[in-house]
This record gives C-alpha cells, structure tokens and sequence, in this order.
C-alpha cells in the first residue's frame, strides 16, 4: 500500500458533540471531501468501480454497486498504484463506510493522487474480466473476448483483422453497448477508444459484465 501512516486522536464513525468546537474542528481537519474521485474495489466475491464520497484519516465513504456485507474486508485502489484496505462497518443503500486497516495521512495521499493525476501513471483504472462481446464495423461483425475495460477504453483479444483508425461498435453481453476507436492493434490484441465514457455504475460489478 503508498500510503502514510500517521496516528490520528478519532476513529472512523465516531460521533462529535455539535456544541463542542474543538471536536469539530478536529473533525473537519481529519476529513477531506472528494466529489469526483473514482476508485477500484475488490472483495472476496466480486470487483467493480465505485464513487468516492470522502475520506479521512481512517475511513472512507463509498457509493458502490456491488453488494457488502457488515464486516467484509475490501481493497481499495485509488490508482493503479496506491491502495488501502479495510472493512465495512456501515450500509445504507449503495453507500458504505469502511474503517481502515491502518491509519493513513489522507491530505497527503490526495495530494499525491493530485500529483499522480498529471502524469502518466494517472492512467484511468482498468477492470480485469473475460467476457465475450461482439464488434461491429465495416469489416462485418466479429465475436471478441475483452479482457479488461475501464471508462474510456477496452482491450479486446480478435481474429486479427482490425487496424488503428476503425470506427467500430461493441456490445457486451451483459447488454451494454459503446461506439469507438481502434487505437492500437497487434497480434491479435487491440485497444479500443470509447467516444462516450462507461459510467462507474455501469463498471460496478465484474461478474455483470
């Protein structure tokens, strides 16, 4: 896990007496609001993109779309290189809260994926599946394998006959269709470009597509 532990006076999910202002100010310090941060989660059953909704030095709010349970253990990748773990201590609907294996110096790991954002490791995070689908351009309709996907992109294993530049057309099997680009393509492998972006809803759940 890149991340950096520091001791921290209040665990996650404490409650904070409104009349006391050093305890909310302690609050607000220990807790940092992301609106648009997606991360990659996985459980023992199932794996999927979900919506950051804050997090803190110990805890962090997700809006999910695969089911947890009370006390299951996830991990969590921001980035393709930086991950914590924890467990579920609270549901409600698609949001949960996860309490932290060990404590984190959250306003520094934003930062660093701040940092990592404008650079090449900031690449968007890729689902691993293996789920057939069918392609479609002006070279006819083909059946391909993809093998991961992530909200702009898929890799995808075909016959071979795809160049760079093809305007093409895939449907998964789960039901969910996108028009794109071939990107690149060599030894029957090609990346496709999405021109409309998969949500993280739509990417909640590997074992739905």
């Amino acid at each position: 896990m890149k991340s950096l532990p520091t001791p921290v006076p209040m665990a996650f999910g404490d409650e904070v007496d409104p009349s006391t202002t050093e305890q909310e100010d302690l609050r607000t310090s220990n807790r940092q609001r992301t609106l648009c941060r997606v991360a990659r989660v996985r459980t023992d059953t199932d794996e999927g993109l979900v919506r950051v909704r804050n997090l803190s030095d110990e805890g962090i709010m997700l809006r999910l779309s695969l089911p947890v349970l009370l006390g299951e253990a996830m991990d969590i990748q921001l980035s393709e290189t930086v991950s914590v773990h924890g467990r579920v201590v609270w549901t409600d609907g698609p949001d949960c809260g996860v309490k932290l294996t060990q404590a984190i110096d959250s306003s520094a790991l934003l930062r660093h994926l701040a940092e990592q954002g404008l650079s090449e490791e900031g690449r968007a995070l890729r689902l691993p599946v293996s789920t057939k689908a069918v392609l479609s351009s002006e070279k006819g309709i083909r059946a391909v394998m993809v093998d991961d996907i992530s909200q702009r992109g898929m890799k995808i294993r075909h016959d071979g006959s795809f160049s760079p530049g093809l305007p093409v057309k895939i449907s998964l099997q789960s039901g969910l269709q996108r028009r794109g680009v071939v990107r690149w393509s060599q030894e029957g492998i090609a990346g496709i470009l999405l021109l409309e972006p998969f949500s993280p809803e739509e990417l909640g759940s590997a074992h739905r597509l």
